[in-house]
């Protein structure tokens, strides 16, 4: 019995606890550094807050936009946009809160789906702008003036992304949240509303940037690879009966995946074009350009191939082994800056799990090439190179 009541006091006082630090990290409860809101509300996308007081005859609003962040090198921002529900035109107070852990916040107007977030005059009057990191919640602090169009209701708009190396802002997830990050404020009666997901609709650009992430990543990251694991298979006691199984397999994966990389790279080229951002992901577009142009040697060194019997045949193995590997080293390099550009680490995980169930298979199938050889006497037939292409005459 006694138990028993321990038991209950203890689950009483773990729940006013729980309670009361759910509140503390919600909306009303959260204590300020000398500062005091009248009004919050809990944004129902990235854990988000908004916290503000409305002078309704100045129309002079002064918010604090807060969200737990803990991890350096990240940047976020909270928008209000006077003539549209989307990102184009949005007026952004912006936080950077960069790798050593410094905090910089500035506004910056929006008028291109390109956009590096760079510093800039809104088109309100701004009286002042700040950021703090209280507790790990980081807060951006504004006072403004309401547009004059004569409503207290605004559409606003909230982001946050990764910074790159240069501690410039990076490109926000295209995907969950990131995407459902906007709706309707009322700053007199404190409504909040969110836009339904099913009016969300991506605009051509970012379609664009999604297609070029897949077809690349299936591509150089994907296929490449699959296609040098795939030419190991001629170890295996199959290749007795179906000799060129191995062969035809490489061929047209590898083949395929240059195809596929040449229309994926060519959408990248295309954003490049149509973005004053692309300065941004001047490494990324380097070793995309560098990709395409390995693959075409590679595909115009086999058209070349001499005989088995030639004297510059190893010449030709060389070149081929180091054009091979070269590819899919920096496929695989390219696809992870991607992931970082895009922010989208879920993938990322998805993606290394995926080789590293391609790394064992190949584990598995050279283990099983030693251990044949070492039964039968027998090496690697001459002239094959490391990554799979077979001389034939």
């Amino acid at each position: 019995m006694a138990y028993s009541n321990n038991l209950l006091v203890f689950c009483f006082f773990f729940s006013l606890w729980f309670l009361s630090s759910y509140a503390r990290t919600n909306c009303s409860d959260f204590h300020f550094n000398g500062k005091s809101y009248d009004s919050c509300s809990h944004l129902h996308t990235l854990n988000s807050f908004i916290h503000w007081n409305y002078d309704v005859p100045s129309r002079t609003v002064d918010i604090a936009f807060r969200k737990s962040e803990r991890q350096h090198g990240r940047w976020l921002a909270w928008a209000i946009n006077p003539t549209s529900t989307g990102m184009i035109g949005s007026q952004a107070f912006v936080a950077l809160q960069r790798s050593d852990g410094t905090l910089e916040a500035y506004t910056s107007p929006i008028d291109t789906y390109g956009t590096t977030l760079v510093k800039g005059d809104l088109s309100f009057t701004v009286h002042d702008v700040s950021a703090q990191n209280i507790n790990g919640q980081v807060i951006i602090f504004a006072r403004f003036e309401l547009p004059m169009n004569g409503s207290n209701v605004v559409n606003h708009v909230w982001q946050e992304g990764p910074l790159q190396d240069d501690d410039t802002p990076g490109s926000h997830g295209m995907s969950g949240d990131n995407l459902r990050s906007f709706g309707t404020l009322n700053f007199h009666s404190g409504k909040t509303v969110p836009i339904s997901s099913h009016n969300v609709k991506l605009n051509s650009r970012s379609k664009i940037k999604i297609a070029h992430g897949i077809i690349n990543a299936v591509s150089w990251g994907m296929m490449m690879p699959l296609g040098v694991v795939l030419a190991r298979l001629r170890y295996l006691p199959l290749q007795e009966y179906y000799p060129a199984l191995w062969f035809n397999l490489h061929i047209y994966c590898q083949s395929i995946a240059y195809f596929l990389g040449i229309a994926g790279g060519g959408l990248g080229f295309y954003l490049g074009r149509q973005s004053s951002s692309v300065k941004q992901h001047t490494c990324h577009r380097y070793i995309g350009a560098a990709l395409l142009v390995l693959a075409t040697l590679q595909v115009l060194a086999h058209r070349l191939r001499p005989s088995k019997e030639h004297n510059y045949r190893v010449y030709w193995n060389i070149y081929h082994w180091c054009t091979g590997y070269g590819t899919i080293i920096m496929g695989i390099l390219n696809c992870f800056k991607g992931f970082q550009m895009m922010d989208v680490g879920i993938w990322k995980n998805a993606y290394i799990a995926f080789l590293a169930s391609l790394a064992f298979v190949a584990a598995v199938l050279e283990v099983s090439r030693c251990y044949l050889n070492a039964n039968k006497g027998t090496a690697t037939p001459e002239g094959v190179s490391a990554n799979g292409i077979e001389d034939k005459a």
